[in-house]
C-alpha cells in the first residue's frame, strides 16, 4: 500500500511560488511570440538596456522578475516570523 503523505506549509508554499514563477514564464514566452508580430514591436527598452523581443527573453525577464519579487517576499516573512513567539 501507499503511505498517505500529509503536505505541509513550506511545500506548499514553494510549489505554489515555483508554479507561479512558471506561469509567468509561459505567459512572458506567449508575449514574446505575438507582439513582434502582431504589433512590430522588435524590441524594447528596460532602465538603459536595450533588449530584443523573443519569446525566450520574455519568458526570462518574467519568470526572473516574479522569482525575485516572490522569494524575497518569502524570506522578509521567514525573517518576520522568527521574531514572533506565537508563529509555528
Amino acid at each position: 500500500m501507499i503511505a498517505a503523505r500529509e503536505l505541509g506549509g513550506r511545500r506548499v508554499v514553494v510549489g505554489l511560488v515555483l508554479a507561479l514563477i512558471v506561469v509567468t514564464a509561459a505567459f512572458g514566452a506567449v508575449l514574446g511570440f505575438v507582439f513582434p508580430a502582431q504589433m512590430g514591436i522588435e524590441e524594447i527598452s528596460i532602465i538603459d538596456l536595450t533588449v530584443p523581443i523573443s519569446p525566450v527573453s520574455l519568458a526570462l525577464y518574467g519568470g526572473v522578475t516574479v522569482g525575485v519579487f516572490l522569494v524575497t517576499f518569502l524570506f522578509v516573512v521567514e525573517i518576520i516570523s522568527r521574531f514572533d513567539d506565537d508563529a509555528l
